[in-house]
This record gives structure tokens, C-alpha cells and sequence, in this order.
């Protein structure tokens, strides 16, 4: 259970952080949240929103930034009524977005020249994942910092993992967000050779998930392929195309041979590039279907 009163800073409560926030409102924690624009939903499930970044600094010790972009997060940190004004040593900063490695480690250093600590603790996990706190957090930075926050993060998740010093997470998080692209990839490949064998879609998703078959983007994505619900899209192709490109760049730079994550991520870019990117990327299925023969 939460300390009796104890406040925790959100600062970016958009898809993930709102079932972030959930979580940790329903913990027992206070949380004081700020987002540029629409925190009527985070008001209404019990936050209290707050005017700057700076200002949710100023009544928590603890502040999880979950940001969509490398710009986002300098804007939060640098900007007007920034956070780097007001940190000192109480603070601790704890990073759930996920940018190139050498961004973030950049973005430590300036937070832990103001005194106060850092800790990485990217979420592996779609939103309803993430609501239902079936989510992993991969945490890289100090384990003390780790102990400290420990209490917060399984608010979120039980499933917390460890991997070493800060930018470790980030690395594991783009392994995991590479065989998402793969993994979603295969299910619309199943789903549509199911449906093309005369089978309904609703019972391929159903039986192959029971089987040896069956993954967590199977499990989730292919009922979203055999109800054609894309939308609202809990992850959209424009949220992957950050992980393509990061997870690409950190191949080449391992010299990993990739020959899935290459076949597999032109479908992604093809559906950002046919103007798909607010749907989810189980709508990827459209594509297999159109390359299928008739």
C-alpha cells in the first residue's frame, strides 16, 4: 500500500501514462500530473492537475516523466517553468519514455547536476496492459534509487526487472518493441491464412492463442483483426514509428542480421505512408490481405 499521503509526479498523461496514473491512484498514491492540454480524464479518475512541470516538483519528492518525444522531454526539463529550475537533492526523476540511448543518458546528466537522482523504467506493454498491470518495467540506474521507488513501480506492474545501470532499459525495451513489430506482423498472417482456409476469424484468434501458436501481440492484436476494430487504437502505427527507426539504428549499430524485423518492417512503414497512422497496428492485416492472392 501507498504512504498515507504521499504525492507522486506524472508529467505526460497521455495513452500510457492515463492507465499509469490509474494504477497508481488506485494504490493509495496522490498524484500530481501535468500535460499541456485534456487533463479533464486524469482530474476526473482522482489527480490533481497542475499549472508547469515545474510546479508538480515543487509537491513530489518522486516524478515519472512519460513523454512522447525526445522534443517533449526537453521542453519539460528546459522550458519555461522546467523542471531543472526547481530540482534539487530530495528529488528523484524517474524516466518511463523512450528515446535514442544517448538522449536519455544526455537528459540524466542534466537532472543529476541540479543534486537530485535519476532511474530509467521503461513500460513493455500496450495501454490495456498496462491497465490491467500485466506490463514489465525495465529498470536500468542505482539500485537504492530502485528501493526507494520500488513501492511506486509495482503500483504500475509486479512484473519489475532490474538490467543494470542507466540506458540498460532502454536497450531491452526496443529488443521487446522489434519482436512486437514481428510478432504482430505473423498474427495478420494467420489471422488472414485462417480466414482464406474458411475458418471465422473470431475462432482462429480464439484457438491458435490456446495453442502452441498463440503470443502476447497474438493474444491482443488478432481479435482486433477478426472484429476489424482499429480504432480507437490503443497502439497506433504512429507510436510504433519511433521503435522501427530506434530499433533499426540499434541493430546496425550490434550488427545484428535482421531478416524478420526486414521483411516485416516495410508493412509498418506502408501503412504510416497510405495514411493509417491514427489506427492500430493490428489494421497491418489489410496490407497481408491486399498482397494476397485472389
Amino acid at each position: 500500500m501507498a504512504e498515507q499521503n504521499q504525492i507522486v509526479g506524472l508529467i505526460g498523461i497521455g495513452q500510457l501514462g492515463v492507465p499509469v496514473a490509474t494504477n497508481l491512484l488506485h494504490a493509495g498514491f496522490r498524484v500530481a500530473g501535468y500535460r499541456r492540454h485534456n487533463l479533464e480524464e486524469f482530474v476526473r479518475l482522482g489527480g490533481k492537475a497542475m499549472e508547469s512541470p515545474a510546479a508538480v516538483a515543487q509537491v513530489a519528492d518522486i516524478v515519472l516523466l512519460c513523454l512522447p518525444s525526445e522534443q517533449a522531454s526537453q521542453e519539460v526539463l528546459e522550458g519555461s517553468n522546467g523542471l531543472l529550475g526547481v530540482l534539487d537533492s530530495r528529488h528523484i526523476v524517474v524516466e518511463l519514455g523512450t528515446y535514442r540511448k544517448a538522449f536519455k543518458l544526455a537528459q540524466a546528466e542534466k537532472v543529476t547536476a541540479t543534486g537530485a537522482r535519476v532511474l530509467e523504467a521503461e513500460i513493455s506493454g500496450s495501454p490495456p496492459m498496462v491497465a490491467g498491470r500485466k506490463a514489465a518495467v525495465y529498470v536500468g540506474g542505482d539500485p537504492e534509487v530502485l528501493d526507494v521507488c520500488r513501492p511506486i513501480l509495482e503500483a504500475i506492474t509486479p512484473n519489475l526487472y532490474h538490467l543494470g545501470e542507466y540506458g540498460k532499459a532502454v536497450s531491452m525495451k526496443l529488443i521487446a518493441n522489434y519482436l512486437l513489430a514481428i510478432h504482430t506482423l505473423a498474427a495478420a498472417e494467420a489471422v488472414n491464412m485462417g480466414t482464406r482456409a474458411g475458418f471465422d476469424p473470431q475462432l482462429v484468434a480464439e484457438v491458435i492463442q490456446k495453442g502452441a501458436g498463440g503470443s502476447a501481440m497474438f493474444g491482443i492484436r488478432a481479435p482486433f483483426m477478426a472484429a476489424r476494430t482499429f480504432s480507437p487504437a490503443p497502439g497506433p502505427f504512429n507510436t510504433l514509428e519511433k521503435y522501427l527507426h530506434l530499433g533499426r539504428a540499434m541493430a546496425d549499430e550490434l550488427g545484428c542480421a535482421t531478416p524478420l524485423f526486414s521483411a516485416a518492417s516495410p508493412y509498418f512503414e506502408r501503412a504510416l505512408a497510405s495514411g493509417m497512422g491514427e489506427e492500430d497496428i493490428a489494421a497491418v492485416i489489410k496490407l497481408i490481405e491486399a498482397d494476397s492472392k485472389n
